[in-house]
Order: structure tokens, then C-alpha cells, then sequence
């Protein structure tokens, strides 16, 4: 069964800033941080329930799961049908914030 990945507008801006900063840093390299991002929302879609709790939370069903080749976790929650993507946090810049939720 595929779930249905619903990225919020948090995620969204997220996704943005990343993708403007590795394309500063060199050209390319922001679309394979969105290639890599597409193919791990593809896998959610596909298994979401893989991945491990926040241990940060308890009283939340917040997961995690970082992305290859990037310093990123993937903040999502498992929803009936649906993966509702909340972050998609950069743990080298801020390693103590992927809890915010909407």
C-alpha cells in the first residue's frame, strides 16, 4: 500500500533554503540535494513505518530519517494513509530544532 506524502509549508521552506545553498556553494548541487529528497519521500511513500521515533518526545509519533549524502533528517508523521512531512532539518546547523511541528 503507498501512502500519501503531504509536505507542509515549513518542509516547503525548508526544502528552498537547502536547495539555495548548495546551489551557492556549487551549481548542481542543489538539484541533487532535490533528487536525493524526491527519491527519500518516494521510500516513505512506500514504507514510512521503517524508520525510528524521536526519542526527544514521547508523547509525540514524530520519526525521523536522514537523507544520503546530506547533513538533513526528513521530520514526518505517520497519519492513517498519509506521511505528513513537518521538517526537513539540517542537523549541522541546528542539531537541537527538527521538533518543530505546525
Amino acid at each position: 500500500m503507498l501512502f500519501t506524502v503531504i509536505v507542509k509549508q515549513e518542509a516547503l521552506e525548508d526544502t528552498i533554503a537547502a536547495y539555495n545553498y548548495y546551489e551557492e556553494k556549487k551549481p548542481g548541487l542543489g538539484e541533487l540535494f532535490l533528487d536525493t529528497l524526491k527519491n527519500q519521500y518516494i521510500q516513505l511513500a512506500e514504507q514510512p513505518a521503517v524508520n525510528s521515533f524521536i526519542a526527544e518526545d514521547p508523547h509525540q509519533l514524530l520519526r525521523d530519517v536522514r537523507i544520503k549524502r546530506f547533513p538533513y533528517v526528513v521530520v514526518y508523521e505517520i497519519i492513517e494513509k498519509d506521511v505528513i512531512i513537518y521538517a526537513v532539518h539540517n542537523t549541522y546547523k541546528h542539531p537541537q530544532n527538527k521538533l518543530r511541528k505546525a
